[in-house]
Formats: structure tokens, sequence, C-alpha cells
């Protein structure tokens, strides 16, 4: 397993609970982590065989940065969602997006009404937010390997023949385990 990273992406966006950052904007920079397979890659030396591409990886980052949210928490899963969406043989991912210089009020009172403190200053270099996932899963059935995002970007949303209940027999017999894709088309017929 290999590392694919893209660190110091930096972006001027509109983010922010503030209605200054969405006018004025700030400054922001992300880090994109992603756990894959690259053998393919190394040993044939061409971009068709990558399982990610990081220039696409830069483009989601662009495409989720450019949309005003009030939450980083929000970019950062919006950036999750489109990496899952893109690249579906990837084992982990981790996601950060940090703030720089967030407008956080530099004055505070130490104590209301109170003569005996004076106001303190400060500021902040940064603020983020970071999420990552696993997707690494084992079957409960045959007890193989298999990748799965556990959301609507999965390959399992693509199967359509699986009858309800069927899935309910499965619900009953894993709960809500995954079980992969070999045994999930013997159970879609």
């Amino acid at each position: 397993m290999a590392l694919i990273v893209l660190e110091g992406m930096r972006f001027h966006a509109f983010h922010g609970v503030h209605p200054e950052e969405q006018v004025l904007g700030t400054d922001y920079v992300v880090y994109v982590e992603v756990r894959t397979e690259i053998t393919q890659a190394a040993k044939t030396d061409s971009i068709e065989d990558a399982s990610v591409n990081y220039e696409t990886v830069f483009q989601i980052c662009m495409a989720e940065m450019a949309q005003p949210r009030k939450l980083l928490e929000t970019v950062v899963t919006g950036i999750i969602q489109r990496m899952k969406r893109q690249f579906p043989l990837m084992n982990g991912l981790k996601v950060q997006v940090r703030k720089l210089n967030p407008p956080i009020s530099s004055r505070m009172q130490a104590m209301e009404n109170s003569d005996k403190y004076p106001p303190i200053a400060g500021s902040v270099n940064a603020a983020w937010v970071q999420d990552e996932g696993n997707f690494d899963a084992s079957c409960p059935n045959c007890k193989k390997s298999f990748l799965c995002y556990t959301d609507d970007t999965c390959w399992c949303k693509e199967l359509k023949n699986v009858h309800p209940a069927t899935l309910e027999t499965l619900k009953r017999q894993f709960g809500t385990a995954c079980i992969c894709q070999n045994c999930l088309k013997l159970y879609a017929g």
C-alpha cells in the first residue's frame, strides 16, 4: 500500500459564518492523503493505470473551495464525497482544510465590568478541520478483504437487481456489515 499526498494546496475562498468572510474571503491550505495500491501504475508507468490522479485531486479541491460554505466541516466532507465518487479504489483518505488567520476577535475582556483586568490581545494562526476514513473491509460471509465506502458513493449502490426481501435477509444475517461484491452478486442473481 502506498500514500499519494497533495500538501500545501493554497486557495483564496469565501467560507465562513461572518459576512465579512463571505465578501472579502480568507486564505486556506488544503492537505489530502490517499492510501491506495500503486503496483500496476508503477509497472506500466502509465497514468491510465494510476488509481489516483493527483491533478484530479487538485481539481476536486478547487471545485469544493469555490463553493462558499459557512463551516469548514462542510468543505472537508464535500471534498471527501467527491473523492469517493471519482476514485473507487482508495483504501483510505485523509482531508484537512486550514483557514489561515481566521477572524477571531483579537481583544476580549478577561472579566465583565472589571477594572482589575486589562483587555487581553491575541490572534490565531490557523483553524482547521480534518476528517479521515479507512475503506478496507472484511466480508462477513466469505472473509475476503474488499473496499467499502459505506455510503451512497459505494459500488454496491449500483446494483439494482437485489430484491427487497433479499436485502432484509442480508440485514438479518449480517446486521449493518457490508458483504463483498462477489457475495452480493450471488444474492442479486
